[in-house]
């Protein structure tokens, strides 16, 4: 019992969860546009190798953004199945908390601010 959560809490986790890789995906969306600004402004071999670098880093972070965000989905489709399979009193019932989920996503926020961090020092350099 001591991994499991109520079905409510769960499925308000996971809209969470949803919105803020959605924001990190925005966030990217945003970093990749000022790096090409960088690129454009600077013909320096070791900043276009930074600017590499930092275009493989997005794209490693976009990709983790949506399995994640796939993982998610599938928590939820469990959560829908077992509502239909017994919508009584659901709000009083608990299901089991996906721990290898919950700590992929706690890894993934230092790791993405850190980049975010990184970058912005970078930016902040070279525009």
């Amino acid at each position: 019992m001591e991994n499991q959560k109520y079905i409510t809490d769960l499925h308000q986790e996971h809209q969470d969860w949803e919105k803020k890789l959605a924001f990190y995906e925005d966030e990217i969306k945003i970093m990749k546009n000022r790096l090409s600004e960088v690129s454009a402004k600077n013909t320096d071999s070791a900043i276009k190798i930074k600017v590499e670098q930092y275009q493989n880093s997005f794209i490693i972070q976009k990709n983790e953004i949506d399995q994640l965000k796939h993982a998610i989905g599938k928590e939820e489709s469990e959560l829908t199945a077992n509502l239909k399979e017994n919508p009584v009193a659901y709000t009083h019932r608990k299901l089991d908390d996906n721990i290898e989920l919950r700590g992929k996503i706690e890894i993934f926020d230092p790791i993405f601010e850190s980049l975010k961090a990184d970058f912005n020092q970078f930016i902040a350099e070279n525009l």
